[in-house]
């Protein structure tokens, strides 16, 4: 049978105090009539002390005002065993013949719950008989207390432990029932987070904005902190693996375009070697810086493959960059944008792959190119920023859609119609290869792409 921790908290404890409690209220009624019981006697001790004590004749006015002082109703029998008085109207006709009464004669009264019950007038007395008095009658005095008194004396004594035994105790159970169920509650939207983690649902448990610091709260805590932390594992597990695919997917193309573009290139500059009228074709120059322009993509393409790993060694960022405009002046012009690379520093150096660094400041400035379209422009600039070099490129362009903000690096994530998504991807892979970043932001109507790289060791030293 399932218990839940409500029923594992409630029971016990409710059990173990409603026996405190009982156990408590019992034994303060029991205290409490003992108390009123002893009270009873002691009042009726009082009063047949008096009477014993006095020299005046036991009259039905003096049994009387007995009666009213104690509660008890008393009976007068004289030498010869008749009844001679009574406190009550006609008691004495009523009262038991002296020598049919079973109880004992004795000096004074004890006990009521000791003492023997008396049936008069259909009703059952704690019976007594006090004497013979030392009185010049010499009479015997029949003591009679009503059970129902006694009872109720016992019960009205014993009303206030009840009352707030029974408060307490219900107190007592509604506050654990109120704790067991908001306990209760909370560990269940624990338990409804760690379902929806175990079907993928990695969102973080939403707190109380002022919540108990208990372990509770600690385990709600801790459980959004491994929510976040399997999130992100998450996305880089899916990135992993569209990552091996796209690396699978551009080892294969990469090599087979390098082996085209390769062959190309030969071609074209064997034929500028042995036809004379070829080398003052313009043409055949653009063709040629075209292949080239296709060879350093097919490089970026194996480098994101990383099947082509080579060492870093120390690149000159400005060169790089006049290289870079100079394979992309003829796209710039066949696309009417205008390109320029701005006045940097004189010097920059960076420990880097070349190859695959200069295949990812391309494919910024293609993308950028792309998105400036007929009449916009670019700027490739260069700055030093501390011991980092930054490459900036900016373009006039309407900027990515805003949904596509944060996965933007991703491999085939792209805005374009016909574009693939690899370009930004590559930027990024080559960034993170080289302990740089790669980040944008829209500013103003121009939006700027930086390559962030740590400077190279001389360079860093000289600074």
């Amino acid at each position: 049978m399932r218990w839940s921790i409500r029923q594992q908290v409630l029971v016990p404890i409710v059990a173990i105090q409603t026996l405190t409690i009982a156990a408590i209220t019992i034994a303060s009624m029991a205290l409490a009539a003992r108390r009123t019981e002893r009270q009873i006697v002691e009042r009726l001790s009082g009063v047949v002390d008096a009477l014993g004590g006095s020299s005046f004749p036991l009259t039905d006015g003096v049994l009387a005002r007995m009666h009213s002082l104690s509660g008890a109703r008393f009976v007068a029998y004289g030498p010869a065993g008749q009844p001679v008085a009574a406190s009550d109207p006609g008691l004495a006709a009523s009262a038991p013949a002296f020598g049919a009464i079973p109880v004992r004669s004795q000096d004074r009264f004890d006990s009521l719950s000791e003492s023997p019950t008396l049936g008069v007038r259909g009703e059952n007395h704690f019976a007594a008989l006090i004497g013979p008095r030392s009185t010049t009658s010499g009479a015997v005095l029949l003591v009679l207390y009503p059970e129902s008194s006694w009872r109720d004396a016992r019960w009205e004594s014993a009303q206030v432990p009840l009352i707030l035994g029974a408060g307490a105790l219900a107190l007592m159970a509604a506050a654990t029932t109120w704790i067991a169920h908001r306990i209760s509650g909370r560990i269940h939207r624990l338990e409804h987070q760690v379902a929806r983690i175990a079907e993928g649902d990695f969102r973080e448990l939403a707190l109380d904005p002022k919540p108990p610091r208990d372990e509770i709260d600690d385990l709600s805590r801790s459980i959004n902190r491994m929510c976040a932390q399997l999130r992100q594992m998450s996305q880089t597990i899916r990135q992993s693996e569209r990552t091996h695919m796209l690396a699978q997917l551009a080892a294969g193309m990469a090599h087979q375009l390098r082996n085209a573009l390769t062959g190309a290139r030969l071609s074209i500059q064997l034929h500028l070697k042995r036809c004379e009228d070829a080398r003052t074709d313009t043409s055949m120059t653009v063709a040629l810086r075209q292949l080239t322009l296709m060879e350093e993509q097919v490089r970026g393409l194996l480098t994101l493959s990383r099947l082509e790993e080579r060492p870093h060694t120390s690149c000159d960022l400005v060169r790089l960059l006049h290289d870079v405009a100079s394979l992309l002046q003829p796209t710039s012009e066949h696309a009417r944008v205008a390109f320029r690379v701005g006045a940097g520093p004189p010097t920059a150096t960076a420990l880097a792959d070349e190859p695959s660094l200069r295949a990812a400041v391309l494919n910024l400035a293609l993308n950028a190119i792309e998105a400036a379209g007929p009449g916009g422009s670019v700027a490739l600039e260069l700055r030093k920023d501390g011991h980092t070099r930054v490459i900036e490129v900016t373009d006039t362009g309407p900027g990515p859609p805003s949904q596509l903000g944060e996965t933007l690096f991703e491999p085939f994530v792209t805005g374009k119609p016909e574009g693939v998504g690899l370009g930004l991807a590559l930027a990024r892979h080559v960034a993170l290869a080289h302990h740089g970043s790669v980040s944008w932001a829209r500013e103003g109507s121009f939006t700027r792409f930086r390559l962030t790289l740590p400077g190279g060791s001389r360079e860093s030293e000289a600074d």
